[in-house]
């Protein structure tokens, strides 16, 4: 999964003033004991274990300031040795990325909100984006930081939760298209959307603008791939829009995987949830 870096100056860290630490009082001080000794102990996954079971135990109990407390810090301490929380504990990245959310560590709460496939937290980040575009930066560089993430990891009603919370200016235009025409993709077998896919990219990107970055045109080239099997060029070309064609009019597929050298590339299958069509948009 791919993670934007638009600019240095808007990974802003914790402020330090806002970060308080219990341990030699209040309730929190026998859970993080217990907690924080199993991870300077070397037992990450235990002192995980540990911290769920505190958590949701002062959750349970109304103490929301002692879970908060435990959580924030032993969450810091596992981070500080890699261990981050599993993808699939989506209590634990909610309880994570809300405490980063509300501190202002807007970057390191970035990968928790899309490592989780539910919508509440799709609708956050988008907020959080919002609020983070307002310490500088183009606001549909921000749309781009969530959408394509959450497409490149198959997760389209996380993708187009996040789009539809923005208002519409170019970039978010062509990021709403792109998770709707990514809805109707069906490998090779649709070639409509296909060509639709290779327009669309190929429209946006002549403007020039943020769509126009390498990074984003590789990017965009392995959701072409990922949903529409539209095979990489062999070569970094010149011409992005002219080499996405050739792929797709030059190669045969085998769905739902090709082959690309020794590389096997994934195609997802179709989508089969609910499209739903955003208002202000055409359709394609």
């Amino acid at each position: 999964m791919v993670r934007f870096r638009f600019s240095k100056g808007l990974n802003r860290e914790p402020d330090p003033k806002n970060v308080k630490l219990h341990i030699q009082s209040g309730s929190s001080s026998r859970a993080l004991n217990a907690i924080l000794l199993l991870v300077a102990s070397g037992q990450p996954y235990e002192a995980h274990q540990k911290t769920r079971t505190f958590t949701s135990r002062y959750s349970k109990s109304g103490q929301y300031d002692t879970a908060i407390d435990v959580l924030f810090q032993s969450a810091r301490e596992l981070l500080k040795v890699s261990q981050h929380c599993p993808a699939g504990d989506q209590d634990l990245h909610h309880y994570i990325r809300e405490l980063l959310y509300k501190d202002g560590a807007f970057d390191a709460a970035e990968p928790h909100f899309l490592v989780s496939g539910k919508r509440d937290s799709a609708r956050s980040l988008a907020n959080m984006m919002i609020e983070w575009s307002a310490a500088g930066g183009a606001l549909g560089n921000f749309a781009l930081r969530g959408t394509l993430p959450y497409l490149q990891n198959g997760n389209i009603i996380g993708a187009r939760t996040f789009i539809s919370q923005f208002i519409a200016q170019p970039v978010l235009n062509f990021c709403q298209l792109a998770v709707l025409t990514c809805q109707r993709a069906n490998g090779e077998k649709n070639k409509v959307i296909r060509e639709s896919w290779v327009r669309l990219c190929g429209t946006y990107q002549s403007k020039g603008g943020i769509l126009a970055t390498r990074e984003v045109r590789t990017t965009l080239q392995e959701i072409a791939t990922l949903y529409f099997a539209i095979p990489p060029p062999r070569t970094q070309p010149d011409n992005p829009l002219g080499a996405m064609i050739s792929s797709m009019l030059g190669d045969s597929l085998t769905h739902p995987s090709l082959t690309i050298g020794s590389r096997i590339l994934q195609v997802l299958e179709p989508w089969t949830g609910p499209t739903v069509r955003f208002p202000l948009l055409p359709e394609l």
